[in-house]
């Protein structure tokens, strides 16, 4: 897997943890807020945890897909080269 879409994933996974504990934290220790501020801060924080976590999933099922088909691509072009090389 090319090294730029490693970081991506591991920043995805960084931020969903962040956005998961930042979720909990306002869930046990917001109790001086509004209520409404409160479940809007859980649900924006759970929301794009799950974006974050899923994102990346995402992202290396098209990689493989991608790879996959350039590899198609590529047993194709040669099995035309070997079929114009034979006389």
């Amino acid at each position: 897997m090319d090294d730029k879409l490693k970081k991506r994933i591991y920043i995805f996974m960084f931020a969903g943890a962040l956005n998961l504990l930042l979720g909990f934290w306002v869930l046990t220790m917001g109790g001086d807020l509004n209520p409404k501020t409160r479940w809007i801060m859980i649900i924006f924080f759970f929301g794009f945890a799950a974006v974050d976590f899923w994102f990346p999933i995402a992202l290396k099922k098209k990689y493989e897909q991608e790879k996959a088909e350039w590899d198609r691509q590529q047993r194709e072009r040669a099995a035309q080269a070997a079929a114009e090389d034979k006389p």
